[in-house]
């Protein structure tokens, strides 16, 4: 296999407008959960967010000049989000210290860079222990978010059987019962995530032009915003 080969993607190539997309959802996720309960609209907006972060870590591993360079980025900016995270969703000083350990979205697509990391140098030992570690901590997404980063990768020049899986993967939680109730039963709303496939792999060109950083400083800064006006309004 060529080096041109090995790059080539067969899915949306316009990550800077996938992350700008994604950014948005998950803020109305983060609005819907922490301040407006309620109002189930916006979280279900928000669960197109995770795939799109996910995709995007499968592209940045085979693009990034340094992928280790990358994966300290994440790690990073994992440990500077963590007490803003658990802050918007436990305002209580007690609730924050029980809920420290509720890893944020960094740590997931952490994890999923390293295993790709480990695939791509044979480090199979390495793997094996990334996927046994994210069946026991807390992370978001869990084990199934790590495997879905994996499927983008593994398949990202095999378009059919990467929106194969990947819906299968997402429209999952349809099965379960949950938050929304429609045509006589509850459904669990993780499955609208299946929304986010249309914008990976069908193809954009926007071309927009953003530092990286705006989007690692993104996450806290609005977890940040959320907790001061859930303190301002006495909510949680």
């Amino acid at each position: 296999m060529t080096d041109k080969e090995e790059c080539k993607i067969a899915s949306n190539l316009d990550t800077n407008f996938l992350k700008l997309v994604a950014i948005f959802a998950m803020t109305c996720d983060h609005v819907g959960k922490f301040l407006l309960p309620d109002v189930l609209f916006l979280q279900i907006i928000g669960r197109i967010a995770f795939p799109i972060f996910a995709y995007c870590i499968a592209v940045g591993s085979v693009y990034t000049h340094d992928i280790k360079k990358y994966f300290l980025r994440l790690t990073v900016f994992a440990f500077i989000s963590q007490p803003f995270s658990v802050l918007a969703a436990h305002s209580n000083w007690n609730d924050f210290v029980q809920n420290l350990l509720i890893l944020n979205i960094f740590f997931t697509l952490m994890i999923g860079l390293a295993a790709i990391y480990a695939m791509k140098e044979h480090k199979w030992w390495l793997f094996i222990l990334l996927i046994f570690a994210a069946n026991f901590i807390n992370i978001d997404y869990g084990i199934g978010g790590i495997l879905l980063i994996i499927v983008f990768y593994l398949f990202r020049n095999e378009r059919k059987i990467s929106i194969a899986f990947s819906a299968v993967m997402l429209a999952a939680p349809f099965f379960n019962q949950g938050e929304l109730f429609l045509l006589g039963r509850s459904f669990d709303i993780q499955g609208f995530a299946v929304l986010a496939l249309p914008l990976i792999y069908i193809k954009t060109n926007f071309n927009l032009k953003i530092n990286k950083y705006l989007f690692y400083a993104f996450y806290p800064m609005h977890l940040l915003a959320i907790f001061l006006i859930k303190v301002a309004l006495r909510i949680g």
